[in-house]
């Protein structure tokens, strides 16, 4: 007895029409969906005051495991910063390339998009009587080979915002000791 071969009466594969609707499908849920995922302003700027307030510590640390001076310098025009140490000891720092690069840290960092350097009319954190985003001597901290600020006896203070969102607003201070805080405005409890 033979059989007869078998044969599908339905053909493998999907048609043009499933495929356009499941690409419809997916296009709509990732529309309502992506927009959730986007970050706020107050995170950015939350996490582009972290990143500082590390890239400080840093900087200070290599100057107490070289026993030279290093230097934070902020650019508020272009919305970047970059840390250096005296890579050959004659106690003077260029910020030049050569310098950043033997910092082994992060050498030139730009703020995240949307945000800057500033405070909005917020109030400044305790004991900062000054009015400025950038409180620092020349926009700039530098620590000596013991890793105290210098000139002796100075500290600062460091505020990014948000482009977008006004109060969000955080303040990274350094003590004359180089001891690092990062404030988080948090509107009516003030800075914390």
């Amino acid at each position: 007895m033979t059989r007869a071969p078998l044969t599908s009466r339905h053909p493998r594969g999907y048609t043009i029409l499933e495929l356009v609707v499941v690409v419809c499908i997916v296009g709509i849920t990732m529309g309502i969906v992506a927009p959730r995922f986007r970050m706020s302003g107050a995170t950015a700027v939350q996490l582009a005051g972290t990143q500082l307030a590390q890239d400080i510590d840093v900087t200070r640390t290599r100057a107490l495991s070289t026993r030279q001076r290093s230097r934070v310098a902020f650019r508020q025009s272009l919305k970047a910063y970059g840390g250096y140490l005296d890579h050959n000891d004659d106690g003077t720092i260029g910020e030049i390339a050569v310098e950043w690069q033997e910092l082994r840290g992060f050498g030139e960092r730009a703020l995240p998009r949307g945000v800057v350097y500033g405070r909005g009319s917020l109030p400044s954190i305790p004991d900062d009587p000054s009015g400025g985003a950038i409180t620092f001597a020349d926009s700039r901290v530098e620590f000596d080979s013991r890793g105290l600020v210098t000139p002796q006896g100075t500290g600062g203070v460091v505020y990014l915002q948000s482009e977008s969102e006004r109060d969000a607003v955080v303040a990274i201070s350094v003590a004359p000791s180089g001891n690092t805080r990062l404030w988080t405005w948090r509107g009516g409890e003030g800075w914390k």
